[in-house]
């Protein structure tokens, strides 16, 4: 009797073990700290977890996103900018990571400007430059921006004009400070981006086209992840957001000072046909799979 009773207790702990967070796979996402790859990857963690994963999110500097993918230390992201702005790092790396298919289309990269500045391209941009005084500013975290900045500043011949680089929290109070004194300021900046969502901006046309009008975000994943996590790659495959979705969670987030955590979990909520549209692809046994018993 004794030992039926161990056994049973052996077969209960085992049994609530299985249904801890013990036995659920874990999942980790690398991201850079800007609006864009913050808000995309939070979305992808929220679906994860609804899918019974354990989500890591690693933050890591935008020019070390791909490596942390190609040595594992993250299995995948959904912040890789192609054709242009990551070129040099797929080029590195493509043989190193598998490029799965775009989250989104449309982005666009370039000089950006309060609407109140009234020069409309970037050729106009050298003569008024002392406007700006002298300087672009770009967010640290975004390496895609900042390499075409610096292009655009070569190819226009824009001589002492300097790249800045700033924390997007302190691009957010140097545009906020510069709008409210109706100073000139530029932007190396981007769309989707939070700062479309705080106020009234444009981006300067791009006769020499140095800059992409249309550039893909993509989900990059580790080589593995199709054998490891095949549902979290079934989703990943999947997973899509538009132009104007991605600027309206922004803008949720900017307006109300909402968590973007919180964000992504309450678009999911809200957009039902979308998640499960996104997740048609994983297979429906993936609970059971992983013990998830209760």
């Amino acid at each position: 009797m004794f030992f039926k009773m161990n056994r049973f207790v052996l077969c209960t702990v085992i049994l609530v073990g299985m249904t801890s967070t013990g036995l659920c796979e874990n999942v980790r996402l690398a991201y850079t700290n800007n609006s864009t790859s913050v808000v995309t990857t939070n979305i992808v963690k929220a679906v994860l977890e609804k899918l019974s994963y354990s989500v890591e999110m690693i933050g890591c500097p935008s020019d070390e996103l791909w490596e942390t993918i190609a040595s594992g230390r993250a299995d995948a992201m959904v912040s890789a900018w192609l054709p242009k702005s990551h070129s040099s790092m797929l080029k590195k790396y493509e043989n190193r990571v598998e490029v799965l298919k775009p989250i989104m289309l449309g982005s666009q990269i370039g000089f950006v400007t309060p609407t109140y500045v009234t020069i409309e391209n970037i050729d106009g941009f050298k003569a008024k430059a002392s406007r700006f005084d002298n300087k672009i500013y770009c967010i640290k975290d975004h390496i895609g921006s900042i390499e075409m900045t610096k292009r655009a500043i070569k190819a226009y011949g824009l001589k002492g004009v300097k790249c800045v680089l700033l924390s997007e929290k302190e691009m957010l109070t140097k545009i906020e400070k510069s709008v409210k004194q109706l100073e000139w300021i530029a932007l190396g900046a981007w769309s989707p981006n939070i700062i479309f969502s705080k106020w009234k901006l444009k981006f300067l046309e791009d006769p020499k086209n140095i800059f992409d009008k249309d550039e893909k975000i993509f989900t990059v994943a580790t080589t593995s992840l199709k054998n490891e996590h095949r549902d979290v790659h079934a989703f990943l495959m999947g997973f899509f957001c538009s132009h104007k979705e991605l600027q309206k969670i922004m803008e949720t987030i900017a307006k109300s000072n909402e968590d973007p955590y919180d964000a992504a979990k309450n678009y999911i909520q809200k957009n039902p046909e979308k998640y499960k549209n996104w997740v048609k692809d994983v297979k429906k046994g993936h609970q059971k799979r992983r013990f998830h018993l209760n």
